[in-house]
């Protein structure tokens, strides 16, 4: 599903990546872990065309990497960041906003899917009516999680899921997310967190 040949990411004379190379196949459930700086978060970006290569080959499902198929690749990809802005004032206008441009309606059957999802990462529905500035990051991550996963992407790229959480919380986002993996979903997460690596059924270390 995953394909990395032999890749380069250089930021001027900094190499990041150099000579890296691994393949992920439909349904793994990935762990990318390793010391601060060596390359962890730029990898996930490399599989969206988000951090230029200086050498080497990108695969994702069938298309490989090129400007060309940028479009196409990210419409199979959810990606979720660690640290994530939401540019609206209320909760419930970021994730209406994040279903439309996914091209899904925001109607009362997918509010009940939301919720659902919502429940099974354990937050309340009453985090919708509150303000971005009054929910902690890691309802923030939560929160999408539970919205982006309706938009049934193939591959899920996922950065620090469970670096803000509590260890309840960090287990309903692994439960959800192995769940995930059980329907077909392919998972690649960067984590440095020991409990989240021993659930995924492969880890990829760097540095």
């Amino acid at each position: 599903m995953l394909l990395a040949d032999n890749i380069v990411i250089r930021f001027g004379e900094e190499y990041v990546l150099d000579r890296f190379s691994c393949h992920i196949h439909r349904g793994d459930f990935v762990c990318i872990t390793g010391m601060s700086g060596c390359g962890k978060t730029s990898l996930l970006k490399a599989f969206l065309g988000l951090a230029p290569l200086a050498a080497g080959e990108i695969r994702v499902g069938e298309y490989m990497l090129s400007e060309h198929t940028c479009g196409a690749i990210r419409k199979q990809v959810l990606y979720l960041p660690q640290d994530l802005a939401l540019p609206y004032t209320m909760v419930d206008e970021a994730v209406t906003h994040v279903l439309r441009v996914g091209g899904l309606r925001y109607d009362r059957s997918l509010k009940a899917l939301l919720y659902a999802n919502m429940k099974k990462l354990g937050l309340d529905e009453e985090l919708l009516g509150k303000r971005v500035a009054e929910i902690s990051g890691g309802q923030r991550q939560r929160l999408m999680l539970a919205a982006l996963s309706l938009l049934n992407r193939e591959v899920w790229l996922l950065d620090e899921p469970t670096a803000a959480l509590d260890k309840t919380s960090r287990d309903y986002v692994i439960d959800f997310l192995i769940e995930q993996q059980r329907c077909g979903k392919t998972i690649v997460a960067v984590s440095h967190d020991v409990c989240f690596s021993d659930r995924c059924s492969m880890i990829i270390q760097l540095g």
